[in-house]
């Protein structure tokens, strides 16, 4: 390949925490005893600015457990204002840490009460962020490249009763490579390492409650230690629906968080060593909200149960002495079980879910951005049918909306097609709403492609 690939492009990169004051909530756990008691590690914002002369694209990189629609939306306005970046050229991904802020960054409904004035500065922040990698901006090429990498374990563990629950399943699909995007300035000089993986980040439990980024965080530090001085890594949460964190045995410690983390990073430097250059130019990007069918919900008979069901639980947990973050957690499901009762008398049919699609093409390589919690299969069914030479398929990006099964996941049941929705306060999806999301993010990757 030419000593020319990559010579219409600039890149640029920067990062900034974004770690909450200690006292606020954590979320992604109903169980937890209590607000956050101390910083173990920050949150990060780190941003990459690509420029191929014509257009610009921030891939941005946000150390939380999702976003929702509003405050995707604030981002964007405020990072579009601060930057002139085209909205649709903004990509939004979350880590998917279950060691940071709550609700009001994800919508979930009980998991911690957001803070107001955090979540009010965050755009601010974000677009300083973006700002200032742009500000960065200088010729650069580009170098792509995968290795094998495994820190995950899919989860859905066949239960000796038949039923599926979360545990290990060494036979189910988990994502076994890191794919690797090198960023180097004219002199060779790295400006930016991207990487991406699926794994949730749940390697400690909901008995943590320090604040902490997870093991992409460690990966990340691993990797300052071990790039060129001023070199941004920047990690992209892949699709892990299904994929949590390999731990030793019961083992939720740091050490553990570290472990995993250095395993990440000394797979990043192997993908770097066998990199090849890609032409990134031109940068094109397009952004769909689209529609997702839901299930209908149940006849109002059942419905009504649930509800008497959930009110029990509730007072068998007060009456117990249960602590305040659970107690507030089964509110929010007696709520959510009132509400599915007045969709189910109202005769509600046919609703569907909003769900954001994107695609940023990047010459010979295509992200896509999805706002959901999907299973691994369909990141590898995207990026099988992708006209782009490499395809990175991400979850947890411009929101995130809940959890994306495959059709036999539905028909075996478990915690993500069943339990996981009353959480982001939606109804299930239908068995078909992750092919008629993966149809949709294939046209609109092909959307992006230069004829």
């Amino acid at each position: 390949m030419s000593d020319c690939v990559g010579a219409a492009l600039r890149a640029g990169a920067a990062e900034t925490t974004i770690t909450p004051p200690v006292g606020v909530d954590l979320s992604g756990y109903a169980a937890r005893e209590g607000p956050s008691t101390g910083v173990h590690d920050d949150l990060w914002c780190r941003a990459v600015v690509l420029d191929d002369g014509v257009a610009r694209a921030a891939l941005v990189s946000l150390d939380l457990l999702g976003l929702d629609f509003p405050l995707d939306e604030a981002i964007r306005t405020a990072v579009a204002a601060k930057t002139g970046i085209d909205r649709e050229h903004i990509l939004l991904n979350c880590s998917h840490t279950h060691a940071g802020p709550p609700s009001a960054t994800v919508g979930l409904c009980g998991l911690g009460e957001p803070d107001q004035r955090y979540t009010d500065r965050l755009p601010i922040t974000i677009a300083d962020t973006v700002a200032l990698a742009a500000s960065k901006l200088r010729p650069a090429k580009a170098a792509y490249g995968t290795a094998p990498a495994r820190v995950g374990m899919n989860r859905r563990e066949r239960m000796p009763d038949g039923t599926v629950d979360l545990g290990r399943n060494p036979d189910g699909l988990t994502d076994e490579a890191v794919r690797v995007l090198r960023f180097s300035d004219l002199d060779g000089m790295d400006v930016a390492v991207l990487f991406s993986h699926a794994c949730h980040g749940t390697t400690l439990g909901g008995g943590n409650r320090e604040m902490s980024s997870e093991w992409m965080g460690a990966a990340c530090l691993r990797l300052h230690e071990r790039l060129d001085a001023g070199t941004v890594p920047v990690f992209l949460q892949g699709c892990c629906g299904q994929i949590s964190p390999d731990r030793r045995g019961d083992d939720r410690s740091f050490g553990e968080v570290a472990r995993l983390g250095g395993m990440m990073a000394e797979a990043v430097l192997t993908a770097l060593a066998g990199a090849e250059p890609v032409r990134l130019a031109p940068v094109r990007a397009r952004l769909e909200h689209i529609q997702l069918p839901l299930q209908d919900p149940p006849d109002a008979a059942n419905a009504r149960a649930e509800v008497e069901r959930r009110r029990r639980e509730l007072e068998q947990a007060r009456q117990g002495g249960a602590n305040a973050y659970w107690i507030r957690a089964l509110e929010s499901q007696v709520k959510y079980a009132q509400w599915v009762l007045s969709l189910a008398e109202s005769g509600a049919r046919d609703l569907t879910l909003e769900f954001a699609v994107q695609a940023v093409a990047l010459g010979e390589v295509a992200i896509v951005g999805l706002s959901g919690e999907v299973f691994f299969d369909f990141a590898q069914q995207i990026a099988a049918a992708s006209p782009f030479p490499h395809t990175i398929v991400l979850g947890y990006t411009n929101g995130c909306t809940g959890y994306v099964p495959t059709a036999q996941a539905f028909a075996e049941g478990g915690y993500e097609p069943e339990g996981s929705f009353t959480w982001y306060g939606t109804l299930p999806l239908a068995p078909n709403a992750g092919e008629v999301m993966a149809g949709e993010a294939g046209r609109v990757l092909r959307s992006v492609r230069l004829r």
